[in-house]
């Protein structure tokens, strides 16, 4: 995972924006309940603005959820005490999940490197994944993640993991000028739309007092009902009162 513009925040800051990943990491886990997963990390590594690890097979769902959703969390607390520093200070995390063998011989020169590592990086730096964050509000949304297919088909569609299959988005994430390109999935635990305070509403809809209008309600509110519901209590027909 890599942190979101992260040449984006003031110079001064850059420093102690790196050195909160791993505790921000290990705080997410422990929230999640699976501590463990970050005590057993393998060939852990934190390249300027990121941090990539290992971990056992078996706690692949987990990385998926809760742990996406626990580190959401976690960097929606902790932004209040970023921006007390600079209100433009901003810690948003790109995250890649990816599968396959490795190197683990406890030699840090060897380790890791494989295929499937490399595969996890390009999948990270993805147009697609970048371009999601993009389209969220930094404010709210901390977190997009993407996952291998194989990943999303052994984790996701197995069952093995507390969310479903349709909470994910298919792409075919790319990355230019490496000549990468694979069937992936993204997955936002707290998805917005950057734009949308800045829609215009829809004319035809409004009145011109400016209330909206619906030519074609739900059913449900165009005919009566056998109850009304009315400070908290339910009385005879259901209707409303305009004031």
């Amino acid at each position: 995972m890599d942190i979101v513009r992260f040449t984006g925040n003031r110079d001064r800051y850059l420093p102690e924006l790196s050195a909160k990943i791993p505790d921000i990491l290990e705080q997410a886990f422990i929230n999640c309940g699976h501590e463990r997963i970050w005590q057993e990390k393998r060939f852990p590594d934190k390249p300027g603005d990121g941090y990539v690890f290992g971990t056992a097979p078996e706690h692949l769902p987990f990385l998926i959820y809760p742990f996406l959703d626990s580190l959401q969390a976690t960097l929606a607390d902790s932004a209040p005490a970023l921006r007390s520093s600079d209100r433009t200070l901003n810690m948003r995390l790109r995250a890649s999940i990816n599968l396959g063998p490795v190197p683990d011989q406890g030699d840090p020169a060897r380790d890791r490197i494989a295929k499937a590592t490399n595969d996890a990086f390009r999948l990270l730096d993805s147009e697609q994944l970048r371009q999601t964050m993009a389209d969220t509000d930094a404010d709210v949304t901390f977190v997009g993640a993407i996952v291998s297919q194989r990943v999303f088909q052994d984790a996701v569609v197995g069952g093995y993991t507390g969310i479903h299959e349709s909470q994910f988005r298919r792409v075919t994430a790319e990355v230019p000028g490496k000549g990468f390109r694979e069937e992936a999935w993204i997955y936002v635990p707290c998805l917005t739309f950057r734009d949308a305070a800045s829609q215009p509403a829809d004319a035809a809809s409004q009145t011109p007092e400016g209330h909206a209008r619906h030519e074609r309600g739900s059913p449900v509110f165009n005919k009566k009902v056998e109850q009304a519901f009315t400070d908290g209590t339910f009385h005879g027909d259901f209707h409303f009162k305009g004031r």
